[in-house]
C-alpha cells in the first residue's frame, strides 16, 4: 500500500523515528507513483552479468547487477549495494527441467510489521539489514562518525523455489550443457529498463537493421534499372521501398543510443510488421504479439521472425544483391553488411559490356579482379590475380537472369577472400577491354543458414 499523505510539521512537537520514516516513505512513493503512472513498465535491470567461471561450475554468482524491482527499489552492486551470496544450483535444478529462471528477490515492504534487521539473528526474511558505516561531514569533509544505514537484502532465488511473497527481478535463464555442465541461455532477454541490458536484443535488432539494410539498397538498385513508367508490381514495389527505409531510420538510432526503453523498440517493430502486412493478404495486425514486460524473449522472437518473414516478399531471403559504386576510372566498391554473406553462400558476378557476350565470356577470367577494395589497385599494379571467376552458362535460380548479362562464379579462397571478410568491403577491376562494363555483384545464401 502506498503511503501519499506527507507529515505535517509543526512547532514544538515530540520528534521520533516514526515521523522521519513516514517522510522518507511519503517521498519514495510519490515518486514511485508518478513514474508507474507515465511509465508502467518503469521496472527491469540495465545491466546484469553473471559469473561465466562459476556457473560452469555449478554455482550461480552476479558479478554486477542494477536496475529496480517492480516496486521501485533501486540497486547498482557492487557499486552501492551488495552483491548476493553466491548458491550452488546443483540440488535445485530437477533432472526433468531443462532450463531454470534465475531472479533477483527481496521482501516487500511491509507496513505493519518489521522491515530492517538489526542483526544476523533477526532471521532472514527482511526487505533491509543495519549496517554501520563511517561517514564524514560533507560540508567539511572531517569529523566521520557511524551511521546505521539500511543495507539492502537482495538474494538469488530459483523458480524452482518456494519464494513465498517476495518480489522477484528474473535476469538469467540457466540450461544444462551438452558435458553436464550449465550455461546461460542466449535466447533469454530479462525484463530491460534499456535495450543495451540484453545483448541478445541488440544482436536481434542489429541483425534486423543489417538485413533492412540491404532490402533497402537491393530495391533501390532494381528501381534504378528502368523509368520510363511504372506497372503495379512496380508501384508496390515503391510502397514496400517506402515501408522498410521508414522504419530504418528510428530502428538505427535506438541501436545507436542503446538507452532506448524495449517498448519502444517493440512500437517501432510492430509498426513495420503492420506496414509489411499490407503486402500479405494472409497477414492481419492482430497477429502480432502482445508487448510482455516479462517475456520479452517470447515477444520479440515472434515479432522478429514475422517481419523477416514479410520481408523476403518483394527479395527473396536467399539473394543478395550488392550495391557497387564506381570509385574510379575501371574500379567498383561495394560494401558487405550482411554478415550472411561470409558464411554457406555462392558469390556471382554479372558483368554486361558493349563488346558482346563472347568477348565478356571470354575475357572477363581472364582480365577481371575481384579482391578488397584497398588490394584491387594493388593487384593491378603488380599484375597480379585477384579470385578466381568461372563462367556460369546459366545462374542460378535465385538470380534473375539480365538481358546481354553473363554470370560468373567467385571462387572464396585466398588471401583476397580473406581480406574481403576482414574488411567487408570488395573492389572490382575491369580493364577498357571490356567497354562499358556494367558489373552486378549478388550473393546466393543457402537456404539452411
Amino acid at each position: 500500500m502506498k503511503s501519499l499523505s506527507r507529515v505535517i510539521w509543526s512547532e514544538g512537537m515530540h520528534l521520533g523515528p516514526h515521523h522521519f520514516q513516514a517522510q522518507s516513505r511519503y517521498f519514495e512513493d510519490s515518486i514511485q507513483f508518478a513514474i508507474s503512472a507515465l511509465w508502467p513498465y518503469a521496472w527491469g535491470v540495465s545491466g546484469c552479468e553473471l559469473d561465466p567461471e562459476a556457473l560452469h561450475n555449478g554455482r550461480i554468482a552476479v558479478l554486477h547487477a542494477r536496475g529496480m524491482f517492480p516496486d521501485g527499489l533501486a540497486f547498482n552492486m557492487p557499486e552501492c549495494d551488495r552483491l548476493p551470496e553466491s548458491r550452488s544450483i546443483q540440488d535445485l535444478f530437477p533432472p526433468t527441467r531443462e532450463k531454470v529462471l534465475v531472479s533477483l528477490a527481496v521482501a516487500p515492504r511491509k507496513i505493519d510489521q518489521q522491515n530492517t534487521g538489526l542483526s544476523r539473528e533477526d532471521g532472514n526474511g527482511f526487505r533491509y539489514f543495519a549496517e554501520t558505516r563511517q561517514l564524514p561531514d560533507e560540508t567539511t569533509g572531517r569529523d566521520e562518525r557511524p551511521v546505521r544505514v539500511a543495507r539492502k537484502n537482495i538474494r538469488l532465488l530459483l523458480d524452482t523455489e518456494d519464494g513465498g511473497d517476495w518480489l522477484t527481478l528474473p535476469v538469467a535463464r540457466v540450461m544444462r550443457g551438452g558435458s553436464g555442465h550449465f550455461l546461460p541461455d542466449p535466447s533469454f532477454i530479462p525484463p530491460c529498463l534499456q535495450i543495451s541490458a540484453s545483448g541478445t536484443l541488440m544482436s536481434l535488432l542489429r541483425r534486423l537493421i543489417e538485413i533492412m539494410e540491404e532490402k533497402s539498397a537491393a530495391l533501390a538498385v532494381r528501381e534504378s534499372g528502368n523509368r520510363q513508367g511504372f506497372s503495379a508490381r512496380e508501384i508496390a514495389a515503391f510502397w514496400f521501398t517506402h515501408s522498410v527505409n521508414a522504419s530504418l531510420l528510428p530502428l538505427r538510432h535506438l541501436c545507436f543510443v542503446k538507452h532506448g526503453h524495449p517498448e519502444e523498440l517493440y512500437v517501432e517493430l510492430s509498426r513495420l510488421a503492420g506496414a509489411l502486412f499490407t503486402f500479405a493478404l494472409a497477414s492481419h495486425p492482430r497477429s502480432v504479439p502482445l508487448y510482455d514486460h516479462r517475456q520479452l524473449d517470447v515477444t520479440f522472437a515472434a515479432l522478429d521472425q514475422m517481419i523477416r518473414a514479410h520481408l523476403d516478399l518483394i527479395v527473396p531471403a536467399n539473394c543478395l544483391t550488392i550495391p557497387l559504386e564506381r570509385s574510379g576510372e575501371c574500379y567498383w566498391t561495394g560494401e558487405i553488411r550482411d554478415q550472411r554473406a561470409f558464411d554457406r553462400s555462392n558469390w556471382i558476378l554479372g558483368v554486361r559490356s558493349s563488346a558482346g557476350d563472347a568477348a565478356v565470356m571470354e575475357r572477363t577470367p581472364r582480365l577481371v579482379k575481384v579482391c578488397s577494395r584497398e588490394f584491387v589497385p594493388k593487384l593491378v599494379e603488380r599484375a597480379l590475380p585477384g579470385l578466381t571467376l568461372t563462367h556460369l552458362a546459366t545462374p542460378p535460380a535465385a538470380v534473375s537472369p539480365a538481358v546481354e548479362t553473363q554470370y560468373f562464379a567467385i571462387n572464396k579462397a585466398g588471401p583476397c577472400w580473406d581480406h574481403i571478410r576482414q574488411t567487408k568491403w570488395v573492389g572490382l577491376y575491369i580493364p577498357q577491354e571490356i567497354p562499358g562494363a556494367e558489373p552486378r555483384l549478388q550473393i546466393v545464401l543457402d537456404t539452411e543458414t
